[in-house]
């Protein structure tokens, strides 16, 4: 197999991870957001160092929160240290509906990936995603 099927194979498998994963009518994407801001502290983060973990362009990831913002999981606020960026909060409801869904996302994710791999296979697997994509 080529380079490029394996990419291939990786955006398929992307592709599969997304649709199993999604959770309470939350996306992967949604998911990620949440995760994020719920381990930050104050949980709180910088919009620009969000998009950056997530690999979302800033346009991206301002069209990813407007409808967890209408949902009011999170909110914007202006950096009280520079007025040109943007501060993106995880509300009190936002956190609560972060841990239920991530226990669910964790059980899905159990399940597939326990189907796919064996405990050794999976440690394995992280360690040449972490190499290919390292980790924020």
């Amino acid at each position: 197999m080529g380079s490029f099927e394996i990419c291939l194979g990786l955006a398929r498998a992307d592709a599969r991870l997304r649709r199993r994963l999604e959770v309470q009518g939350l996306s992967l994407h949604d998911l990620a957001v949440l995760h994020h801001l719920l381990g930050a502290p104050d949980r709180r983060l910088r919009r620009v160092e969000l998009a950056e973990r997530l690999g979302l362009t800033p346009s991206g990831i301002a069209r990813l929160l407007a409808p967890l913002e209408k949902l009011r999981y999170v909110a914007r606020e202006a950096d009280p240290g520079d007025a040109r960026l943007a501060l993106v909060t995880l509300t009190d409801a936002g956190a609560e509906r972060t841990r239920e869904a991530l226990d669910v996302a964790e059980e899905k994710a159990s399940a597939v990936l326990d189907r796919a791999f064996n405990p050794e296979e999976q440690a394995i697997l992280a360690e040449l995603l972490t190499r290919l994509v390292p980790l924020a």
